[in-house]
């Protein structure tokens, strides 16, 4: 749900329609349907597109390979990291550029110094390359790993306070390390941080949090959540590029007992180890790796930048959240329909199931039906009872996931809407076919 100390002006409605208008126009995407995955990738602007081609067309003039050119990459790396500092409102020598969520989530588990006996704290909805990446690591090394599950014995979702509850404990020693996504993929739960991250810093735990669907989707008082690593993507929320990620580390993170780089790319270093010695830079640009383009690099930091100040973060924010607040009350109230989280924990994602429906078989008739562009969330496997899950939590089924951004309108809420009901009043077996269309040969 949106934060009210960071809602805009409001709007009339007839300014708000023009608005929405003429950023939809920018973004052509959403025009060719009823655009609702920006939890995998969001639509590209216009412009974006523009100035990737731009350098494209420099660099097949005239080369990549002058020295100038390597120099610019660098320039173009600070830029970026100066769009995402913005974005975050924080300090710019806390944040870096990686090449995405995971490789930064994961570099960063790899940077502490682990020994048998430590524990590292998951949550069962965490994404799957991170936990794969950490089960790994765990064989490795000889730590232990534990789930916590956010639902209860039944599969409910808990309440934050029930939450909160069931992880402070395990954030004693020997924890190490604890990783929580901000915004759940799966079900898109807004995750309560806030105390966790507060008692991490208390016990010194080192906190990772994965931010791949809030950052664009939300604004958050960063600095003072204060992770030691936050990492998020640029082709998510913020309209970005595939392939680049933003990376901000506490200045816990930055000192001894933070994460140490197991591997630098060459701006990672204060000065080029030629001689085989390596000195890190003091800022957070020691995580950063190399393999940067430059065309990638001018299009994140247009992408964000376009996001901020020609549609404007707060209002953005804060119209998704109306749209996907419209779209979770008139689903919930639907019989036969499962939202995956309660109306307080809601984001923008909104996630559900249908009795009776396979995920896949209602992405196939949103996308015939509406032109709907959605996306199928795994279910999870069942997790016995232990730590971080004390009455264990059943296997859960997959899920319809649906995206709000600022580019929806209340037209397609009304038509998502529709057709949910309609679904839910149904079996695929029962449920009316769609028209025909037929093609004419002259």
């Amino acid at each position: 749900m949106a934060d009210e100390r960071y809602a805009p002006p409001p709007l009339s409605a007839e300014e708000e329609r023009a608005k929405v208008a003429e950023l939809r126009s920018h973004l052509p995407a959403t025009e060719a349907g009823i655009y609702l995955n920006a939890g995998s990738n969001g639509p590209i602007p216009r412009e974006v597109e523009a100035a990737m081609r731009q350098i494209h067309e420099q660099e097949l003039a005239t080369g990549r390979a002058s020295e100038h050119i390597m120099d610019d990459v660098e320039v173009r790396i600070d830029e970026l990291r100066g769009t995402f500092a913005a974005t975050l409102g924080t300090d710019l020598e806390l944040v870096a550029v990686a090449h995405s969520t995971t490789e930064a989530v994961v570099r960063a588990a790899l940077g502490i110094t682990l020994q048998r006996g430590d524990r590292i704290l998951l949550v069962d909805e965490e994404y799957p390359a991170v936990r794969g990446s950490i089960a790994l690591l765990a064989q490795r090394s000889g730590v232990e790993v534990v789930t916590v599950s956010a639902r209860d014995g039944a599969g409910r979702p808990l309440s934050d306070d029930e939450f909160v509850a069931r992880t402070l404990p395990l954030l004693e020693s020997p924890t190490r390390l604890a990783i929580i996504s901000r915004v759940s993929w799966i079900s898109g739960r807004v995750m309560p941080v806030a105390p966790i991250l507060a008692r991490a810093r208390e016990t010194g735990a080192l906190t990772i949090l994965d931010g791949a669907q809030s950052v664009g989707a939300r604004i958050d008082p960063i600095d003072a959540l204060d992770p030691d690593l936050l990492a998020f993507p640029s082709q998510k929320w913020l309209l970005g590029i595939e392939g680049l990620a933003g990376v901000r580390l506490s200045r816990r993170a930055l000192g001894p007992n933070g994460f140490s780089p197991v591997i630098g790319g060459f701006l990672a270093f204060a000065d080029q180890p030629m001689n085989g010695v390596g000195r890190l830079r003091d800022d957070a640009r020691r995580m950063q790796t190399s393999g940067f383009a430059r065309p990638d690099l001018v299009g994140a930091a247009r992408a964000a930048g376009w996001l901020a100040m020609q549609v404007g973060l707060p209002w953005a924010t804060a119209r998704g959240d109306r749209l996907a607040a419209t779209f979770y009350a008139a689903i919930a109230a639907i019989d036969g329909v499962e939202p995956l989280a309660r109306p307080e924990q809601r984001s923008q994602i909104v996630a559900l199931r249908i009795h009776g429906w396979e995920a896949h078989q209602l992405v196939e008739e949103l996308g015939a039906r509406a032109f709907a562009i959605v996306r199928r969330v795994p279910g999870l496997p069942a997790l016995l009872a232990g730590p971080g899950t004390p009455e264990g939590a059943p296997a859960s089924d997959p899920a319809l996931r649906t995206s709000w951004g600022f580019w929806n309108t209340d037209e397609e809420v009304a038509r998502m809407v529709e057709l949910i009901t309609l679904f839910a009043a149904h079996t695929p077996e029962t449920l009316p076919k769609r028209p025909k269309i037929d093609i004419l040969h002259g």
